[in-house]
């Protein structure tokens, strides 16, 4: 069986390819103007290009955000962050996790907690870095993902602040200290990284 070169063959899909992308990007080209055209007559469009242009002068983030939010509003973003089912994350996990953290504080249990905190918070975890989740609504993302990064960090100034039952064993300062080491490599920290151009 001889493999044989067909230039002519080769130039045809190349062809019909270039053409079938260009014929995309046109059809892309002329949904946007249509879109465009068409939101300068829907109130809503217009409302919401108002909203976005005082959020460009905004002086302050609560400015800022109380915009984001009717905006959200208007779009009905602010529904779907408020609906804990969605595919982009495991939402039965996180809420068994807030409980979790919520029943542990209120039985002052700062031993089991910081053992709960240590094994089980992790940057993305369950998804709940998922892309998508901070795409949608200008005002934030699931209100589920905000409460329990909440949650978290209430967790974590327990361990900090909280004292002690007289009846236990007082955690020594080297302990907790190293604990909180350990959450940090494991939870991470937000770094900003910016890219200079070659000048």
């Amino acid at each position: 069986f001889d493999i044989v070169f067909i230039p002519k063959t080769i130039a045809k899909q190349l062809v019909l390819v270039v053409a079938l992308q260009t014929g995309l990007v046109t059809i892309q080209q002329i949904w946007s103007i249509f879109y465009s055209l068409f939101s300068n007559f829907s109130s809503r469009s217009r409302l919401i290009r108002q909203l976005r242009r005082q959020q460009n002068k905004a002086d302050t983030q609560d400015e800022w955000m109380d915009l984001a939010e009717r905006i959200d509003n208007i779009q009905g973003n602010d529904v779907w962050r408020t609906q804990p089912d969605c595919p982009l994350y495991e939402r039965e996990r996180i809420s068994a996790r807030v409980d979790d953290f919520l029943h542990l504080m209120r039985r002052r249990d700062i031993f089991e907690l910081m053992f709960t905190l240590r094994s089980g918070i992790h940057r993305n975890k369950f998804g709940l870095l998922h892309e998508g989740l901070f795409t949608k609504a200008m005002a934030g993302t699931k209100v589920l993902v905000e409460t329990y990064h909440n949650v978290v960090c209430a967790a974590l100034d327990y361990v900090c602040d909280a004292t002690v039952p007289p009846a236990e064993e007082p955690i020594p300062t080297e302990a907790r200290l190293a604990f909180f080491n350990e959450t940090r490599h494991a939870y991470g920290r937000t770094a900003l990284l910016l890219s200079g151009g070659a000048a």
